[in-house]
């Protein structure tokens, strides 16, 4: 029986990989800020039969990963496959998201990958264990988008930093895969920022965009799939869905195409569709 470490394990991806991998036989630690919401997660598996516990973990503080891999190793020995799943996205253009909205997006999105990464590399080294870490980075890591270069920029570095520690942890028979999902039905842009609007603008926004990413043609448990395959097979690098796909495929036979398409956005074109879209994401929402 493996362990498996899923972070942001309560709700959506997290919570759809964690469940497979249960039924696979496998131990699965759910870690999410959201330590009820993990603790709901955890018994659900145990009722279904599997084997989960939940843990309080805030990914972006350093020394709470030291913290969490010390109680895993007490637990239940050194783990087996780590996925850094957690994160965030906020919106905004470059000059427009304050530095304390970009150094938000940094600690969640990538220095927690860093930082578990860290911690559970050493931890399999140390026991011999050939184990597996998962890092969820995304298209808009090849997507130059101006609407959210916060999350461009940090989901690049995790793509990146998941290649580097997959050439360093091969010695060690280590694999390392970094998933790049596409538009997902998750509440990721629910629970996110746009910069420069008002409270009941946010509020108004966050509910709009929510339901906009809730008709996303793939749900959380393709992800998860694709997860558990990329981990059995050693796979570098996964685009998840057509567009992801795409994107990675153009940007790499032509950047300076796919920079010239994405100029094209804007918010007032996001704003100006959904306010078009709107009775259509009422009626589905209900």
């Amino acid at each position: 029986m493996s362990t498996v470490i899923v972070t942001g394990g309560a709700a959506g991806i997290g919570l759809e990989t964690a469940r497979l991998f249960a039924t696979k036989g496998d131990r699965v630690v759910i870690a999410d800020l959201d330590g009820p919401g993990a603790e709901v997660a955890a018994a659900d598996i145990v009722a279904a039969g599997g084997r989960a516990h939940s843990y309080r973990l805030d990914v972006s503080d350093e020394q709470q990963w030291e913290n969490f891999g010390k109680w895993v190793n007490d637990q239940f020995g050194a783990a087996d496959v780590l996925i850094n799943n957690a994160g965030i996205m906020d919106l905004g253009g470059f000059t427009e998201m304050s530095a304390a909205q970009w150094q938000r997006t940094v600690d969640i999105d990538l220095m927690s990958v860093v930082y578990g990464c860290r911690v559970f590399a050493k931890q399999m080294i140390d026991a011999g264990v050939r184990g597996h870490i998962v890092n969820l980075s995304s298209g808009a890591a090849y997507a130059p988008f101006k609407l959210e270069p916060a999350y461009g920029v940090a989901k690049a570095a995790v793509l990146m930093a998941s290649q580097a520690l997959r050439v360093e942890l091969r010695s060690h028979g280590i694999g390392v895969t970094a998933i790049c999902p596409g538009a997902i039905r998750t509440d990721l842009l629910a629970h996110g920022e746009r910069a420069g609007l008002s409270d009941a603008e946010q509020a108004a926004w966050r509910d709009d965009i929510g339901k906009a990413q809730s008709m996303a043609f793939a749900g959380p448990d393709k992800v998860a799939r694709v997860i558990e395959r990329s981990v059995r097979n050693n796979w570098a690098i996964v685009p998840v869905n057509p567009e992801s796909w795409l994107g990675f495929v153009m940007f790499r036979l032509s950047p300076s195409l796919v920079r010239v398409t994405l100029s094209l956005a804007s918010f007032d074109r996001a704003d100006a569709l959904l306010t078009r879209v709107r009775p259509l994401l009422a009626r589905n929402s209900k």
